[in-house]
């Protein structure tokens, strides 16, 4: 009777068997959906989440050793492949897919990652308009950082020294490609801060970082979050110049300036000297001929004013000064010239006068002059006769005395 009865298993033998069977038959499979209920745990850093199709779901789980390699973070609604295999929790009887690999339907893996940093550094504001800074007009010091041996310093040098020759352009060399050039790109643009703030280094007016182009994969250091974030808080203006004018990389919206190539940002950051000497003629040619206009305009200006009366007006008062002061002085030589005249005609009466009273004129009228001798010592003079004699009482008897007479004088002798 025993042998009739059902054989009688746990449920723990029952999900081990399920397990066996499933697992044995569905080693590796790969499936097609869309990732919902997408969840970390945090403390194990494992992936749960679920993968369905319009009518069906299933489980699905990748542990921390699958999910580091991943170069994107899953999220709810994304379309994507996995591979993994079917695999049975025995402590809740549930079937699930252990996931190995994921990859992005319609985009390649790199490309979600890009996307899914560009949205985030975008949301973060690193990069708003507002924070890029202005490159100068005029740079007098830039450095490059790319490779050393690629086409790519040359060209940079071949046309800003052909643009403007005054440039000096500075290299730091770092390696633009493989797992340690993201590394090396962000150490560079920190280095040259410290190495120009140390005054090992000029001021450097541009940073260019710089590389030729190349598929995603080749450009994708210039992707690296911590490279962007460290540009981003660069005080140094930077310009992005890397791959063609088709690639853009994290590095092109994070910088003040994306140069779609690198002779392209040679172009962007260097004025043409032959169109500043051109300039400079013109400033030139229009500064002559602006301060030619002025002069004459001035002298027309300065000519109205001379033939203005108010500009004459002063000048006619000093000249009729002029002419008063002729009038003047020709009223002081014609009063001049009366009065010396009057005194002339004066000195002639007088002189007349005086010759009508004068002694000789008596003496031809037959008058006689008496001097009597004078002492020497009463006198003290040179002459003897000399003393006009007016009073008969100032006579002494025998005093000889001279008498003159209009021709000639005689002695006579008191008695």
């Amino acid at each position: 009777m025993s042998e009739n009865l059902p054989e009688i298993l746990t449920v723990s033998e029952l999900n081990a068997s399920i397990k066996e069977l499933i697992e044995e038959n569905f080693r590796f499979v790969h499936l097609m959906g869309e990732i919902s209920n997408f969840k970390i745990h945090t403390q194990s850093g494992h992936y749960y989440f679920t993968i369905k199709d319009e009518h069906s779901q299933i489980s699905a789980v990748m542990w921390k050793t699958r999910n580091q390699q991943l170069l994107f973070t899953p999220e709810d609604g994304m379309q994507v492949v996995v591979k993994g295999r079917v695999t049975v929790y025995p402590a809740r009887g549930n079937y699930q897919v252990e996931v190995w690999e994921i990859k992005p339907q319609g985009a390649g893996e790199l490309q979600y990652r890009f996307e899914q940093l560009k949205q985030k550094l975008f949301e973060e504001g690193l990069f708003d308009e507002s924070h890029k800074k202005p490159l100068p007009k005029y740079p007098e010091n830039v450095l490059i950082i790319t490779s050393r041996t690629g086409a790519v310093l040359q060209d940079f040098i071949n046309v800003t020294g052909r643009r403007y020759p005054l440039l000096n352009v500075y290299l730091y060399p770092v390696s633009v490609q493989g797992s340690a050039a993201a590394s090396s790109l962000t150490e560079a643009v920190i280095m040259v801060q410290n190495l120009v703030k140390k005054n090992i280094l000029p001021k450097i007016d541009v940073l260019i970082l710089a590389r030729g182009g190349g598929s995603i994969e080749d450009l994708w250091s210039f992707n690296d979050e911590k490279l962007a974030r460290v540009i981003f808080e660069c005080k140094i203006p930077v310009v992005s110049a890397v791959g063609h004018e088709v690639d853009y990389t994290i590095c092109d919206f994070v910088a003040d300036l994306r140069a779609p190539t690198p002779s392209a940002a040679a172009e962007l950051i260097t004025p043409d000297i032959s169109k500043l000497i051109e300039n400079l003629d013109k400033f030139s040619y229009f500064s002559r001929s602006f301060v030619q206009q002025k002069l004459d305009s001035y002298k027309n200006s300065l000519r109205e004013i001379e033939g203005s009366y108010y500009f004459n007006r002063p000048k006619d008062i000093i000249y009729n000064f002029y002419q008063k002061l002729d009038d003047f002085s020709k009223s002081i030589n014609q009063v001049t010239l009366s009065r010396v005249s009057n005194f002339k005609n004066l000195v002639k009466s007088y002189k007349k006068t005086l010759h009508h009273v004068s002694p000789q004129n008596n003496l031809k009228k037959g008058y006689a002059i008496v001097k009597k001798k004078v002492e020497m010592d009463e006198m003290r003079l040179q002459f003897d006769f000399n003393k006009i004699v007016t009073r008969a009482a100032k006579l002494k008897k025998n005093e000889v005395i001279e008498i003159e007479f209009f021709d000639k004088s005689k002695n006579a002798k008191i008695t």
